[in-house]
């Protein structure tokens, strides 16, 4: 376990060569040279990771994940992960920023921009045939990044939101597939990214309600009907998220982490703790470290 989650972006990579910083594809010696199995890792871009052969470990957030051939992951802004016991890996990893995706206007928002990856599933398993006809359309991005040339910027933002939509589509859910923008729609996205930037200061479902200006009880009723969770418990979700993070990935104490994450104390925060997951931060990560001596 390291005393620090590693934040990077595509420029702290140090790759050979990026687009400015904003997309950049890994073959498989790079990827592992880049993200040891000695650190966790929080990105400031999104991956997907293509699985053609291997096996190991991928854990993001609390979860484990096998790696498997045929697997494709999909890794959003600031989860933490790593991986373990990674055995003959053979595939690659697209990383690129939100600008880099929404280069392109396209008129649909569901291709337009990258609001429709929230809540995406982390793995997805592809059959073979889905799996060759999505490595067709990245061999088509590998070539237009290997040898760049006028409008390939462009060309591969257009082949990436072509793979994404594969991605989503292999989903079957219809609140990806169906995504519609409406009014409500804007307030519910505009609340999550509220919550991303400030969790660790504000934790009343007032305090987002009054920067999106409409009532707390309207927003209430928003985030329940599309989310299944109340406002105040999709906060706490966040808080909580990032708590277990710093718990699994770091040596931070349990005060070190209540007053990274806004707390007043370590009793305050001890509390919030166990009435949300039902156990203390302490006994969560003896837990977790008994079961999963790999990580």
């Amino acid at each position: 376990m390291t005393n620090l989650i590693k934040a990077m972006t595509i420029d702290s990579l140090n790759p050979a060569f990026s687009f400015e910083g904003e997309f950049v594809l890994l073959a498989a010696p790079d990827i592992f040279k880049i993200f040891s199995a000695q650190n966790s890792f929080k990105t400031k871009f999104y991956t997907l990771l293509i699985v053609e052969n291997g096996s190991g470990n991928l854990m993001i957030d609390h979860e484990i994940h096998h790696l498997k051939k045929g697997r494709i992951f999909f890794i959003g802004y600031n989860q933490v992960f790593r991986f373990a016991d990674v055995v003959d890996f053979k595939g690659e990893a697209i990383l690129f920023t939100r600008s880099f995706y929404n280069l392109i206007y396209t008129g649909n928002r569901k291709i337009k921009d990258d609001t429709a990856f929230s809540d995406l599933p982390t793995s997805i398993d592809f059959s073979k045939g889905e799996f060759a006809h999505f490595k067709t359309g990245v061999s088509e991005i590998k070539k237009e990044f290997v040898h760049p040339a006028l409008l390939s910027k462009e060309i591969i933002c257009l082949l990436l939101k072509a793979s994404m939509l594969k991605y989503i589509r292999k989903t079957e859910n219809p609140n990806y597939i169906d995504f519609k923008t409406n009014r409500k729609n804007s307030y519910i996205e505009d609340f999550k990214n509220l919550v991303e930037v400030h969790f660790k200061d504000l934790k009343r479902t007032s305090e987002y309600s009054n920067m999106l200006t409409i009532s707390a009880n309207y927003l209430n009723a928003l985030i329940k009907d599309k989310l299944d969770v109340s406002a105040e418990k999709y906060i706490q979700n966040r808080v909580i998220l990032e708590a277990e993070r710093l718990l699994l990935n770091t040596n931070l104490s349990v005060t070190e982490i209540s007053f990274e994450l806004g707390f007043s104390d370590k009793s305050h925060f001890g509390k919030y703790f166990k009435k949300i997951t039902e156990e203390s931060p302490n006994n969560f990560r003896k837990k977790f470290q008994a079961t999963n001596n790999t990580f």
